[in-house]
């Protein structure tokens, strides 16, 4: 149910140009799992698309990439699928700190990428947090 939640806030509220004193959803939870907010870490985000249109996310994705790649926050921005599972993807970032990744969601690439997520995404978004060991 959490992760439905996340999805759920990921593409429908994620990218509001409306700012807010409250952490947005993923940060909250980033913020929960990760001990220390200064240091890398990692998000594995595992999403399904709708039938035919992968493409269209492989298309959107590559847009956001070079604009995320360029963001001072980011180590790595990468999408993968799954050659077993047509429509499956993993979305691989790597973070410099908690505050790069707010960063990345309040801008207008991460937006509009986000916000196609309803018309080209199955519901079962999963997001997971791992912290970089050694760094």
């Amino acid at each position: 149910m959490r992760q439905r939640f996340l999805a759920v806030a990921l593409a429908a509220c994620l990218f509001s140009s409306i700012a807010t004193a409250e952490d947005h959803p993923v940060i909250a939870d980033a913020k929960k799992v990760l001990k220390d907010p200064n240091k890398p870490f990692v998000t594995w985000v595992s999403v399904t698309t709708k039938k035919g249109q992968e493409k269209v996310l492989e298309t959107a994705f590559a847009e956001c990439q070079k604009a995320t790649r360029m963001e001072k926050g980011c180590a790595a921005y990468d999408i993968m699928s799954d050659p077993t599972a047509p429509g499956k993807y993993f979305f691989y970032e790597k973070w410099k700190s908690i505050e790069a990744l707010d960063a990345h969601l309040k801008a207008a690439h991460t937006g509009k990428l986000l916000g196609m997520f309803g018309d080209l995404l199955e519901p079962g978004t999963a997001i997971k947090f791992y912290q970089v060991v050694g760094e």
